[in-house]
C-alpha cells in the first residue's frame, strides 16, 4: 500500500469469555488515491463483479470498493483463507452483507469518508459496526437524535461535545445493524443507558437491548463503535496495540 492507501488489521478483537476463542477480526482501510482503490476490483468475486459494474455514482464506486475490500481482508483473516477474490459477500434482503462461505461467518461494514471498517464474526456472536467522522456541521442533527438521559450522561465526560455525540451516533447505529433495522427505527428505541470509558476506550449499554454492549474508540477525527453480546469480552489491548491508540497510564 502506498502512503495514500493504508490497512489495519486487529485480529481477536472479541474473545468469548471463558475460551482461547477469535470471535472477530477488525480491519480498517483508507485509500485517497483513486488508481490504487480500482486494483482493489481485482479481489472481487464474479458475482460482486456483476454488481460493481452496475454502479453508476463515484461516491457508490468508492464506498462499495473500499468497503469490500476491508470486509474481504477482516474475513480473510478470521478463516485464514489467502484467496480474496474466493470469499463471496452478497447483500441481503435488508441490504446487509451477507458472508456465503462453508464456514459459519458474517461480517459487518461500515463506511465514512475516506475511511472504511468491516469486522468478521462468527454466526454464534452477531455483531455491527460504525464509523462517523467527527464534524462540527453535524451538530444540530447529532443533537437531534440524543435523548436528555443521554445529553446527562456526556456531560459528566471530558470530552468534547462532537465527539460524544458522534460516540452516541455510532453506538446506535451500530446496533440497530446487529438488529439489522438500519435507519428505519427510531434512535430513540436505542437509548444508551450507561456509558464507561476507561484509557480513551468507552463501553456502553443499552436501556432496551441489556444483551448487548459497544466498544467505541477514537481514531483522529473518527469515531469507531462495535456492539457485541454481552459475554462476549472486547481485548481491548489488541484493540490499542492493533490501531497504535496511547494507553494512558
Amino acid at each position: 500500500m502506498t502512503n495514500s492507501c493504508w490497512e489495519v488489521m486487529v485480529e481477536h478483537v472479541m474473545s468469548d469469555e471463558g475460551t482461547s476463542l477469535n470471535a472477530a477480526s477488525l480491519c480498517l482501510f483508507s485509500c485517497t488515491e483513486e488508481e490504487q482503490l480500482l486494483k482493489t476490483t481485482e479481489l472481487l468475486h464474479h458475482e460482486e463483479w456483476k454488481y460493481y459494474r452496475s454502479l453508476q455514482f463515484e461516491r457508490r464506486i468508492r464506498s462499495y470498493l473500499a468497503g469490500r475490500y476491508a470486509a474481504k481482508k477482516a474475513i480473510s483473516m478470521y478463516l485464514k483463507e489467502d484467496d480474496l477474490s474466493q470469499i463471496r459477500i452478497e447483500r441481503g434482503v435488508f441490504n446487509q452483507p451477507l458472508v456465503v462461505h462453508a464456514q459459519n461467518v458474517q461480517v459487518s461494514i461500515t463506511h465514512s469518508g475516506h475511511l472504511a471498517a468491516a469486522v468478521a464474526f462468527s454466526e454464534k456472536f452477531p455483531m455491527g459496526i460504525d464509523i462517523e467522522q467527527i464534524c462540527e456541521g453535524n451538530r444540530d442533527v447529532l443533537h437531534n437524535q440524543i435523548t436528555a438521559k443521554e445529553l446527562n450522561l456526556i456531560q459528566s465526560l471530558p470530552y468534547s461535545e462532537d465527539q460524544l455525540l458522534t460516540l452516541v451516533w455510532t453506538a446506535k447505529e451500530a446496533l440497530s445493524k446487529v438488529l439489522k433495522t438500519g435507519l428505519s427505527t427510531p434512535f430513540g428505541i436505542f437509548e444508551l443507558q450507561q456509558i464507561n470509558v476507561k484509557n480513551d476506550v468507552f463501553v456502553s449499554c443499552y436501556e432496551n437491548f441489556y444483551q448487548y454492549e459497544t466498544v467505541s474508540f477514537m481514531l483522529d477525527s473518527f469515531v469507531c463503535s462495535i456492539t457485541y453480546p454481552k459475554g462476549m469480552g472486547p481485548n481491548i489491548e489488541a484493540i490499542k496495540k492493533g490501531l497504535d491508540i496511547p494507553i494512558r497510564i
